[in-house]
């Protein structure tokens, strides 16, 4: 069954050398790693069940048997199970809980290989797809039950919204936390050119020597010279900041989530023609092996 939302957001396509995040690598996104892994943690209230519930949960407890991909498993998918036991697979691996490998500054997550399998069967659940000429950006999520469907593919345009907000405000930020720290430094140069001048007037009230005067005349311009940085900085300051809340990404759903009435998978025809092909094959190659072709004597 599939929950969709036609129409996450509608703007233009950016253009080149823009810093906006292209519409085009969204599928990217949700078939990442760290997506995924929030996908599968993502907890939702169910209901039906009276409880909440992640991805993982509800498929250990309640999704119902899936014939057609029992039936993908061992025809499509049998040279792959026939090549993982060929090559071996220790049930240490399967169940082995998910590491961090460090090494140096760098860290590498490192899952089971069960949870490697599951990972993948979730990046087939979800889709997000773009099109070009009108920026609209449907997402689709498939599983056993319509109402997980719909509450993963909300999870799944909530993800994608913030993902773009952090990923828009993050350059900005940096600027503004930039402009923050030098805003600091020269508010502190600017106070003390500000009390040495100060003194320097409060000591000399009548200036007659050339000395003074040049002391003075330099005083002077330091401290113009770092009022000047520092106004010049606390305006790039607030400008920044109103940069910042300029640029909010702005998203509207054109079609919010919804929990189709009928079913889109499985597909019934399709399991059947399968079946029936799969039945016939067995029962051919059963009678080939069973009944062996007898040649008569000859003389």
């Amino acid at each position: 069954m599939a929950s969709s939302i036609p129409g996450l957001g509608s703007f233009n396509l950016p253009a080149a050398g823009s810093d906006a995040f292209r519409p085009e690598f969204y599928p990217s996104i949700v078939q990442s790693t760290p997506f995924i892994l929030e996908f599968k943690n993502h907890k939702f209230f169910h209901p039906d069940f009276n409880e909440n519930l992640t991805i993982e949960s509800y498929l250990q407890k309640y999704a119902p048997f899936n014939t057609f991909s029992f039936i993908k498993k061992y025809t499509i998918g049998l040279p792959g199970l026939i090549l993982g036991i060929i090559r071996g697979t220790d049930e240490e691996d399967l169940s082995k809980a998910n590491e961090i490998v460090s090494s140096s500054n760098q860290t590498f997550y490192r899952p089971s290989v069960g949870e490697f399998k599951f990972l993948k069967d979730l990046r087939d659940m979800v889709a997000v797809s773009v099109d070009k000429k009108t920026g609209l950006i449907t997402i689709s999520v498939e599983t056993t039950n319509a109402v997980v469907s719909a509450y993963l593919a909300q999870f799944t345009q909530e993800y994608l919204v913030d993902f773009m907000e952090k990923y828009r405000n993050e350059k900005q930020t940096r600027i503004i936390s930039f402009l923050e720290d030098k805003k600091i430094e020269l508010e502190k140069q600017f106070n003390e050119d500000q009390s040495k001048l100060a003194n320097f007037k409060d000591r000399n009230f009548n200036i007659s020597s050339a000395s003074l005067i040049n002391q003075q005349e330099n005083l002077t311009s330091k401290y113009e010279l770092s009022k000047n940085l520092f106004f010049n900085i606390n305006s790039q300051l607030e400008q920044a900041r109103i940069k910042l809340n300029e640029e909010h990404p702005l998203f509207a759903t054109i079609e919010p989530v919804y929990i189709p009435p009928l079913k889109n998978k499985p597909q019934t025809f399709l399991i059947l023609f399968l079946t029936g092909s799969l039945g016939i094959i067995s029962a051919a190659i059963f009678i080939l092996f069973k009944s062996p072709i007898k040649f008569g004597d000859t003389d």
